[in-house]
C-alpha cells in the first residue's frame, strides 16, 4: 500500500528551500542562466523523495527520522549545496532563512 503524500507546510518547506538554494548554487558555481542538467536532476530526485516520504503528517522532521531516504552520494551533494548557499542566502534572501527558522521552531 502506497502512502499518499501530505500537503502540510512542514513537508513542503524543505522542498522549496532545496530548490531555491540549488538554483542559487547553480547560478553562481555553474555560471548559467538556467539550471544545468546535474542540478535539475538533483531537484527532480528531491521532489521524488519528498513525494514518497513516509512521515506521518509531518510529525517527524528529517533529522529525527530513522529511515535513510538518500543514497550517500546524493545526501553529500545536497549537504554541500546547502552549506555553500545558506551563508550567501542570509545576505541575499533573508526571508528564505527567516521562513526556514520559523518553520523549524513551529514543527
Amino acid at each position: 500500500m502506497k502512502i499518499q503524500p501530505t500537503t502540510s507546510a512542514p513537508k513542503r518547506q524543505p522542498l522549496w528551500l532545496v530548490r531555491a538554494m540549488t538554483t542559487l548554487y547553480c547560478k553562481h558555481i555553474h555560471r548559467g542562466s538556467q539550471l544545468c542538467q546535474q542540478c535539475s536532476d538533483l531537484i527532480a530526485f528531491e521532489t521524488q523523495r519528498s513525494e514518497q516520504c513516509c512521515r506521518d503528517s509531518g510529525t517527524l522532521s528529517c533529522r529525527e527520522c530513522q529511515r535513510q531516504c538518500y543514497p550517500d552520494a546524493k545526501r553529500l551533494e545536497i549537504n554541500h549545496i546547502i552549506r555553500w548557499a545558506e551563508p550567501k542566502a542570509r545576505w541575499r534572501k533573508p526571508i528564505w532563512i527567516a521562513k526556514r527558522y520559523v518553520g523549524s521552531l513551529l514543527s
